[in-house]
């Protein structure tokens, strides 16, 4: 049994005249990694453009479907990555591709009639991801009493439109570093001062970290020991530290595009975000 899984493109500053097949060769070792046989095999990625792109602001719209061995839920983590990473090569050498991830489609393809009878009439399968639209709040006057000259503001206005959250994560914590850092002289009286350190030893950064984040036990809410704050610390700064550097010889960093972008970079910047916006109100 196979599985193809059917990606929405969008498409700008590259043009595609007909429908493109590609073979992916898939060694064992990848194939591992994925949670699939260890056994090599060939994915088959077909780019396929619409006759008429969907939304009149868009140069071209059109479908990247990934075929795989397996059902979907094994061939999930696989098609997704090479998806990606489809788009991201495009994108580098051609012209921007995206991938429309609101709804994704499939289809499950029988290799033998056996497996046509087991599937019946559930071949196809899809994925929604939805975003809840919440209402604008009502702008509130006291907010712009005094005309704010705060260079953390537009720093973090900034932060948080960033394309992708490596860059919101980086841009969220320079904050942290600007107020709670080491001095731009890191030796102090004959001993080098770490950024960890220097971040733990700010008795107002435990107390705004105390006072808004909150850790979820047992499904109850309980404050921040000074224990959980220094755990929290080192999280962020291991964090900063492979978001900003790459080692790739020496598997190090995280790049764009890396499943650990969701689930380790992601909940760190949500979390960042909502601390960082308190510090700036307090500094503005």
């Amino acid at each position: 049994m196979r599985a193809r899984w059917d990606f929405h493109i969008e498409c700008t500053g590259v043009r595609f005249e007909r429908v493109h097949n590609y073979e992916a060769q898939i060694t064992k070792e990848h194939a591992k990694e994925f949670g699939l046989p260890e056994e090599p095999f060939n994915a088959l990625i077909t780019i396929e453009p619409d006759e008429k792109s969907y939304d009149p602001l868009i140069e071209q719209t059109g479908h990247l479907r990934i075929t795989t061995p397996g059902n979907n839920e094994a061939t999930k983590d696989l098609a997704f990555w090479l998806a990606r990473r489809v788009a991201q090569q495009i994108t580098f050498s051609q012209g921007e591709m995206k991938i429309n991830y609101g709804l994704i489609l499939g289809e499950h393809l029988p290799d033998t009639p056996e497996e046509a009878e087991q599937l019946g009439d559930r071949s196809f399968f899809g994925q929604a991801n939805l975003i809840e639209v919440r209402p604008a709040p009502t702008f509130d006057g006291s907010f712009l009493h005094n005309v704010s000259s705060s260079p953390l503001i537009p720093q973090f206005n900034a932060a948080d439109s960033a394309a992708n959250p490596i860059d919101r994560f980086l841009g969220m914590f320079k904050i942290l570093e600007d107020l709670y850092g080491p001095p731009s002289k890191k030796v102090q009286k004959g001993k080098r001062v770490f950024l960890a350190d220097s971040l733990k030893a700010s008795s107002e950064l435990l107390q705004l970290t105390q006072q808004h984040l909150h850790i979820t036990e047992n499904g109850t809410d309980r404050q921040l020991t000074k224990d959980d704050f220094f755990r929290l610390i080192d999280k962020l700064v291991k964090m900063r530290h492979e978001c900003a550097h790459l080692r790739t010889s020496e598997n190090f960093g995280i790049t764009h595009g890396d499943p650990r972008v969701l689930t380790e970079v992601e909940p760190l910047t949500n979390l960042l975000r909502g601390l960082t916006l308190e510090i700036v109100r307090m500094h503005q």
